[in-house]
């Protein structure tokens, strides 16, 4: 199945780089919540709620996997369908 997403070169580098899996990235636009990014560009991160819902509609055994990557702040910057970067914040995003 492909991608609803397209990931930019940077994006791709920093994925690889940073050890956050193309699909993870997608699964936090999915069930992240977001806020503007500037330039037309919105800043996706997991929340305690947004695992809660992703929880209730594939398993814990997902959300546990998510988990990781919301306790270590991990967000993705995307805007028009593409995604332009992936990377870990010193401190969580959205509250």
């Amino acid at each position: 199945m492909a991608s609803p997403y397209a990931f930019t070169r940077h994006a791709k580098d920093r994925s690889g780089a940073r050890a956050i899996p193309e699909m993870i990235a997608e699964l936090i636009i999915e069930y992240g919540e977001s806020r503007d990014a500037g330039d037309g560009a919105r800043k996706y991160a997991l929340t305690k709620e947004s695992l809660s819902h992703l929880r209730r509609r594939a398993g814990s055994g997902i959300a546990k996997a998510l988990s990781f990557y919301r306790d270590r702040n991990a967000y993705v910057v995307a805007c028009g369908g593409r995604i332009i970067t992936v990377a870990y914040a010193n401190h969580p995003l959205f509250n």
